[in-house]
């Protein structure tokens, strides 16, 4: 048996042979776009992009799959890209340590990818991503808030002009009708965010405090993140088997 054999056997060989020749990018390897990164992988895609400027650090070891004690001051790009081999030898993973931000879209091969994940919480950066994939015609899913969060069930996958109660939507939904985005898939939680019981101010000029986070709603995220994104590649409609 090979690592796709188990998957194979609910989605078909069909579906592996796509998923081995597609392109995907990953923004944002923290821990939504680090457990949809491993998703990927496993679920045998063939090509990752993945685009982050950090380095792991001990706050992140509290829900980011790809944190460790190991892995603390190293950059999130290259803990990824191993990780990705340790589990697939043969995936090809472009890495790019780069704070993405409107207007920069030169810096990132486009043209490439297959499907787009959005998995980072700056706005401007989010609405520039969307649009590009717009323009482009790339399917893509984004991410939105799942900090001061706890309950990983209250997740779905829908439309951002669908969501409610979530401040980051709320920006974005104005921020994509003045672009001209009027549909885009989206992560959301119907969770109230959880006020934090203390404040932590954040040393990055596009966040002014830290928010709070649990093991469990971040990498839940991700997995419906990567999930839409296999779905998406391979055309699977789990309901035509019924």
């Amino acid at each position: 048996m090979s690592f796709t054999t188990r998957t194979e056997m609910v989605l078909g060989e069909e579906a592996i042979v796509k998923l081995s020749s597609a392109r995907v990018a990953v923004f944002g390897l923290g821990g939504v776009g680090g457990a949809a990164m491993e998703a990927l992988v496993r679920a045998g895609v063939g090509e990752l992009h993945l685009i982050d400027p950090d380095t792991f650090n001990e706050s992140n070891l509290n829900r980011q799959i790809l944190s460790s004690v190991d892995t603390l001051g190293k950059k999130k790009t290259d803990v990824a890209k191993a990780r990705a081999l340790a589990i697939n030898p043969i995936i090809h993973v472009y890495t790019y340590p780069i704070f993405f931000l409107p207007d920069h879209e030169s810096e990132l091969p486009f043209d490439q990818f297959d499907f787009v994940i959005d998995a980072i919480d700056t706005l401007s950066a989010k609405v520039a991503i969307a649009l590009e994939c717009k323009q482009r015609g790339i399917p893509m899913i984004a991410c939105l808030g799942c900090g001061n969060r706890i309950n990983p069930s209250a997740l779905k996958v829908t439309d951002l002009f669908k969501t409610e109660g979530d401040p980051l939507a709320k920006a974005m939904r104005k921020a994509c009708r003045e672009k001209g985005i009027d549909r885009l898939p989206v992560v959301f939680s119907t969770e109230a965010p959880i006020p934090p019981l203390f404040k932590i101010e954040s040393d990055s000029p596009t966040r002014r405090d830290v928010p709070g986070s649990t093991p469990f709603v971040p990498p839940v995220a991700g997995y419906l993140l990567a999930q839409y994104a296999v779905m998406r590649l391979i055309g699977f409609d789990p309901n035509a088997r019924y």
